[in-house]
């Protein structure tokens, strides 16, 4: 009767037949109803003692609790709440799926309520940044504000954090970029592995230039100059965003200075392919002076990313 109620929206009539306040299900109803009603200081109160006296309903009433605070603008207990309960020994899987959701959708909350007051601020803690690198299923843009601001902490207060990001073959091969040149910046000395499509880097920060310091970025870049500027200088600024695109998402693997004519060819094909402009693998050929083969062996690599 109550949960049919509940189900139609009839949530104050559901909530003068909920008296058993020693009854947990009770309580965890009573929750649902004042949320439900919009009514989110009297839910606050109801979901702190039912948080504390939940046992068989205790991850609905930390859900529907977290969804109280988020509503009042109370984003840090609430994120406090989902990190506690994120780093248990154990937790339910659905549950665990539900926690990550909610906390990405605090932090982007948190991020937009702050960012016309505090502009560039720091909105994200450390800890808060770990537990997004932490998530598998993190989403891009909170992954990116997250990065954004962690140039302006210390990074090596999550180095252990970074070091399992980096080798692991599931996470985002540009925002691993991203990190190496937070730590660049940072001169970080550690030696890291990292892992870009199926290959295994060394790299330690304190070594290694920017990702668009390196040599290559240049010397491939002269090659696309003398090869189009002149020619078609929109489509050369293209394969320039393009280069510094593919160099970000390979990074740290270097290119030889005798492959930059052939990388520069494989750009030139691929950007012009993608704008539907034709060309001939002959003039190329020419141009870069290179074999066809090897541009369609690099075209592969390039398909590799896109797909990733």
């Amino acid at each position: 009767m109550v949960e049919e109620l509940i189900q139609e929206g009839e949530y104050q009539q559901a909530l003068s037949m909920l008296n058993d306040m020693n009854d947990e299900n009770t309580r965890y109803l009573r929750l649902v109803c004042w949320v439900g009603l919009g009514e989110y200081q009297h839910a606050k109160q109801e979901g702190l003692y039912a948080k504390a006296n939940a046992k068989e309903t205790y991850y609905d009433v930390v859900s529907m609790y977290v969804t109280t605070l988020k509503e009042l603008g109370d984003y840090d207990e609430a994120i406090d709440i989902l990190i506690e309960e994120l780093s248990m020994p154990y937790i339910p899987y659905q549950y665990e799926v539900l926690f990550n959701t909610a906390y990405d959708q605090v932090l982007l909350e948190k991020q937009e309520a702050h960012w016309e007051v505090e502009s560039k601020n720091q909105i994200f803690s450390i800890e808060e940044i770990e537990q997004i690198l932490k998530n598998k299923e993190c989403n891009d843009d909170l992954l990116y504000m997250a990065l954004d601001q962690l140039q302006q902490l210390n990074i090596r207060l999550i180095i252990p954090t970074i070091r399992d990001y980096l080798s692991h073959p599931k996470r985002h091969y540009f925002a691993k970029s991203l990190l190496m040149e937070i730590m660049i910046e940072q001169q970080v000395d550690e030696y890291f592995e990292v892992e870009k499509f199926g290959k295994f880097y060394d790299f330690n920060p304190s070594y290694m230039p920017l990702v668009l310091q390196q040599d290559q970025y240049n010397g491939i870049i002269k090659y696309l100059e003398n090869g189009l500027e002149d020619e078609n200088p929109t489509l050369f600024q293209q394969c320039v965003e393009y280069l510094e695109y593919y160099l970000y998402s390979v990074y740290p693997q270097e290119i030889y200075e005798d492959e930059y004519h052939i990388m520069a060819a494989t750009i030139h094909y691929y950007v012009a392919t993608l704008q539907s402009i034709s060309i001939d693998f002959e003039d190329l050929e020419i141009i870069y002076y290179c074999d066809k083969s090897e541009i369609e062996e690099n075209i592969l690599a390039l398909k590799q990313i896109e797909c990733d």
